[in-house]
C-alpha cells in the first residue's frame, strides 16, 4: 500500500480508536468525588478500563504512523529540511506519550481495582483526571508545527493551517478539551486531503 493511502488510513484509525476508547471507558469519577463512589466505579467497570486502555494505546500507535507520514508530506514541500514540520513531529511524539500515560493509568485502575486500597484508587483516579500537561503541550507543538508548515508551503490548504494554529494555541488554555476534539476533526480533514492528493504528493514538493 502506498504512503498516499497508508497515511489517511492511519489518520482515520487514530480518530476511530480514540473515540472507541472514550466510549468504552465511560464517564469516570471526578477527582473530588467521594472515595466510595470512585472505588465502586472502578471495581464495577474494571474490564472496561483495561479494554479502553488497549484501544487508546492502539490509537496512539496509529497517530504516530499518521504523524510520520504527514511529516514527510509537509517536509517534501518545505524549502528547507529544517522547517515547522519538525516541531509537528516532536509534538506528535509528546502527545502520544501523554495520551499513553492515561492508557497506563486506566489499565492499572482496571487491573488492580480489587487489590488496591481506596486511597490508592482515589490517587490514581485524580491523576487520570488531571495529568494533561504532557498531552496538551504535545497537541500545541503538533498543531502549531503542522499549521505553520501548511501556511508556509500550501501543501495543505492555508485555511486548514490557520485552524491548526488556533487549535494549538487553544490547547494551552481552559478550552483545551475542545482543542483536543478539534484536533480529531483536523486529522480527518487532513487525511481526506492527502488521500485526494494521491501519489502526486504535496503541491509544493520539489
Amino acid at each position: 500500500m502506498s504512503a498516499s493511502r497508508l497515511v489517511p488510513l492511519a489518520g482515520l484509525a487514530t480518530v476511530a480508536l480514540v473515540v472507541v476508547a472514550f466510549i468504552v471507558s465511560g464517564e469516570t469519577p471526578n477527582g473530588d468525588d467521594p472515595v466510595l463512589k470512585i472505588v465502586s466505579f472502578y471495581r464495577d467497570h474494571d474490564t472496561d478500563q483495561v479494554v479502553s486502555a488497549g484501544f487508546l494505546l492502539w490509537g496512539m500507535a496509529a497517530f504516530l504512523l499518521f504523524s510520520s507520514g504527514l511529516w514527510r508530506f509537509l517536509r517534501d514541500a518545505e524549502a528547507e529540511r529544517r522547517g515547522a514540520s519538525s516541531l509537528m513531529l516532536v509534538g506528535a511524539a509528546l502527545a502520544a506519550a501523554g495520551a499513553t500515560l492515561f492508557a497506563g493509568l486506566a489499565f492499572t485502575l482496571g487491573d488492580f481495582a480489587d487489590d488496591l486500597s481506596p486511597q490508592a484508587i482515589q490517587t490514581l483516579n485524580a491523576l487520570n483526571q488531571d495529568l494533561f500537561a504532557p498531552l496538551t503541550l504535545g497537541v500545541f507543538a503538533f498543531s502549531i508545527g503542522a499549521g505553520a508548515s501548511a501556511i508556509a508551503t500550501g501543501a495543505l490548504p492555508r485555511w486548514l493551517g490557520w485552524v491548526g494554529v488556533v487549535v494549538g494555541v487553544a490547547a494551552l488554555t481552559p478550552a483545551g478539551f475542545f482543542a483536543f476534539l478539534a484536533l480529531g476533526l483536523w486529522i480527518l480533514i487532513a487525511s481526506a486531503l492527502i488521500f485526494r492528493a494521491g501519489d502526486r504528493g504535496a503541491p509544493g514538493a520539489r
